[in-house]
């Protein structure tokens, strides 16, 4: 039947629905004439509409126990069967049945151990090969899934009467779209669970099996939490069939297999099945799970009104759907009202969504991982693989179902306007940019001029007299482009922060913010990261307080605006725990920390580079705060990450090496402590060379435990080598100050040491 015909039978079947039946046949003669084969056709489906009733409404499925396609019946036991043994287990009773068997509760009694199945019997009432073919061929596609989210198959075999059986995990779980409900789960949540469903179907597609019969009664999820997906008898092996997805012998004398609600438009056109039909009812189960609505709209829909939805009728976008809901309930059941759960759907989830229910195949995602990954992308506020729909997309189709009434010449005239509105986009674009470029050469060149002869003062010019230059003719060399003003005076504060010199960088990086407040907005994550340099900024100049209180409103901003698990808000997260550890306030930094820890957990790994660092930076303010013990497990545990990531030659592996070097020292176990200082000092020349601020670092700890353990000789070589080739953070205050040096205050050579340290600090800070 072409478009126009079934366009034809349609219509008559929807107007014959609103005519009383006895009236229909007349209806049908007054509006065919003589075309008997039209009339046939919509008697047939007046038929099935009559016989169908709402059974569309009710899922196939609403019993959390079954491992099959089986419906709710009545649990008491047909006589005869409970208390039978199959297999390894004792039959209990009878908990569901469907077109194909029943399903029973058994319990295991060979004494091995003790565990309840699902045993799955082929009804009497289906003799013949192909019922008998299809549960063998149920049993052999289960057997090759092993997967922690797929019901598993623990045994298979035929009863002494001949009945052939399969024992299956007994799943004690919830509906998925009922669990999240019942749990008011929020749209993220939804979508981490969502996530275990579709690693459960990747699974099964790289087995070469295609499920086709996904549907919130064919995922439970347990009491705690775990995702079970069900039923597999209507699975279709991709190989060994022929072209992917025909319908076999097999498939015809089992009946269609499919849900009519959560089939794709392939399946119900008789179309090749592939993984794409997976990834079909994947996204309307994702979209009833976000919106509380099926795709083709709310019920109760006739056959032919659900055939014409999913076949031709575009779906509409989730936040579209969300924001005609006329009730709180579906966002009260997510954890949030309804204006914001638009905004969350709006966006990416509507455009993910969107090329998951795609019409045709080819326009779907490529695989379930790649949805998986786009969701994923989501989570984390990363740009997502998929893309709204092109404007040409969008008038392809338009002209697809209108072709008839639209004209080849607006068509063209339509595309033109757009081409010449996108043109004039992209010369802005591209002027905007050159003139940018333009007025940064010429700011560069005017900087550089410090170093013309007839300029230059003395003989050389150093970076700093370059950063001088430019920071002074930042404030009006660019004055005509705010946003690049503000990006120049955030690098040139950089700068003067990894020179030390951080009231030059305070300077440029207050006046940044304001630019940058003023040109992009207080929320723009441009300003954000000015202010977050600001913030630490502060910090290295002592001035705590302030560098607490802006620290505390940056992050209330990031939290607000990029989202709690964005990698700048966790940033700021950290440098706050610092500063407040700083200020004696080390069981806030230490609560402030372990919350950031637990976010890059779950967001980046255990092992990732971030997540280590973090860690790193935890146990030493655990070891400020006194509690030596909890420091000391946390910074083993990150060094045997280190260790077996990274390797011993990793500057994070070498830092978590010094802290756990301290925290050996300052709990009394010097021995330890010394031999963790020399490995670490050894490691620091390969990687580093044995001249670097670093390592004086080290050879500076190192000089503090000798002389505990009153070996002076090597104190003093230490120590006058780690004056040599950096200050270590304690030389600030003077080495006759700190504590870990007293035992050398009685040695002979000390004061010379002292004297040449401040004649090396004052030096260097010149």
């Amino acid at each position: 039947m072409d478009a126009e015909r079934w366009k034809r039978v349609d219509e008559l079947l929807q107007a014959a629905l609103r005519v009383p039946p006895a009236e229909q046949n007349e209806f049908l003669r007054s509006k065919c004439g003589d075309d008997s084969e039209l009339i046939e056709e919509v008697r047939s489906l007046l038929a099935s509409h009559q016989e169908a009733g709402t059974f569309l409404e009710s899922p196939a499925i609403r019993v959390s126990e079954l491992a099959g396609e089986m419906s709710t019946v009545d649990t008491a036991s047909p006589p005869g069967l409970a208390g039978q043994t199959v297999g390894a287990y004792t039959l209990v009773s009878q908990i569901g049945q469907g077109g194909m068997g029943t399903v029973w509760l058994a319990r295991r009694s060979d004494g091995r151990f003790e565990r309840q199945a699902a045993v799955k019997f082929v009804s009497i009432a289906l003799p013949g090969r192909a019922v008998q073919e299809r549960f063998r061929r149920e049993g052999s596609i289960l057997g090759r899934l092993t997967h922690p989210h797929i019901a598993e198959l623990l045994d298979a075999g035929i009863t002494a009467e001949g009945q052939p059986y399969l024992i299956l995990e007994y799943v004690d779980g919830k509906v998925i779209d009922e669990y999240c409900d019942e749990r008011k789960l929020d749209v993220e949540a939804r979508v981490r669970l969502f996530l275990d469903v579709l690693a459960a179907v990747a699974h099964a597609h790289a087995n070469l099996i295609v499920h086709r019969d996904i549907k919130p009664s064919n995922v439970l999820i347990t009491s705690n939490g775990e995702v079970k997906l069900l039923d597999f008898g209507i699975a279709k092996l991709l190989e060994g069939e022929g072209q992917a997805g025909v319908a076999t012998l097999l498939t015809h004398e089992s009946g269609s297999a499919l849900t009519p609600h959560y089939a794709a438009p392939e399946q119900l056109s008789n179309q090749p099945v592939t993984t794409a039909t997976d990834a079909y009812a994947l996204g309307v189960l994702l979209y009833v799970l976000l919106t509380g609505q099926h795709p083709a709209g709310p019920g109760p829909h006739s056959p032919a009104e659900l055939l014409k939805a999913v076949l031709d009728t575009e779906p509409p976008r989730p936040s579209v759907t969300a924001a005609s809901a006329h009730d709180h309930t579906t966002a009260e059941a997510r954890s949030t009202t309804p204006e914001k759960l638009v905004r969350q759907l709006r966006g990416d989830l509507d455009t993910i969504l969107g090329k998951t229910l795609k019409k045709n195949p080819q326009e779907r995602y490529g695989s379930v991982t790649a949805l998986a990954d786009d969701l994923r992308r989501y989570l984390k506020h990363e740009p997502i693989g998929a893309r709204p729909d092109a404007l040409s997309y969008r008038l392809r189709k338009y002209v697809r179902r209108h072709r008839l009434g639209v004209a080849v010449t607006s068509g063209l005239m339509l595309l033109l306007a757009v081409f010449a509105v996108l043109q004039t986009i992209e010369l802005r674009r591209i002027t905007r940019e050159r003139d940018r470029a333009d007025r940064i050469a010429e700011f560069m060149t005017g900087v550089f001029k410090v170093s013309d002869p007839m300029e230059r003062v003395g003989s050389k010019v150093t970076a700093q007299q370059l950063l001088d230059k430019a920071a002074k003719d930042v404030h009006t060399g660019l004055a005509k482009d705010p946003e690049t003003q503000s990006r120049m005076m955030h690098v040139m504060g950089k700068a003067y922060m990894n020179l030390g010199l951080y009231p030059e960088a305070q300077s440029l990086l207050e006046r940044g913010v304001k630019i940058s407040e003023a040109a992009l907005g207080q929320e723009h994550r441009n300003t954000l990261n000015i202010m977050g340099d600001l913030g630490w900024t502060l910090f290295q100049e002592g001035r705590l307080s302030e560098a607490e209180n802006l620290q505390r409103k940056l992050l209330d901003i990031q939290k607000r605006v990029l989202g709690p698990e964005d990698h700048d808000t966790l940033g700021t997260l950290g440098n706050l725990s610092v500063t407040l550890c700083e200020e004696d306030k080390c069981s806030e930094g230490v609560k402030l920390s372990q919350e950031e820890l637990a976010v890059k957990k779950r967001v980046l790994g255990p092992e990732a580079f971030d997540t280590l660092a973090t860690m790193d930076n935890l146990s030493v303010m655990l070891a400020q705060s006194n509690r030596l013990a909890e420091a000391e497990k946390l910074e083993r545990e990150t060094l045997e990450i280190q260790f077996r990531v990274f390797g011993r030659e990793n500057l994070g592996t070498i830092s978590s090496m010094i802290n756990m070097a301290d925290i050996e020292r300052d709990m009394g176990r010097d021995e330890e402590a010394l031999k963790l200082y020399a490995e670490t000092l050894d490691l620091e020349q390969r990687v580093l060379g044995p001249d670097q601020p670093e390592t004086a670092v080290t050879r500076y700890s190192l000089a503090c435990i000798l002389a505990r353990r009153g070996q002076m000789d090597e104190a003093v070589s230490n120590l006058r080598n780690a004056i040599d080739h950096g200050l270590h953070p304690r030389m600030d205050l003077g080495i006759e100050k700190d504590p870990l040096l007293s035992p050398l205050h009685n040695d002979p050579r000390f004061p010379a040491l002292v004297a040449y340290a401040k004649q090396v600090a004052a030096k260097k800070t010149n």
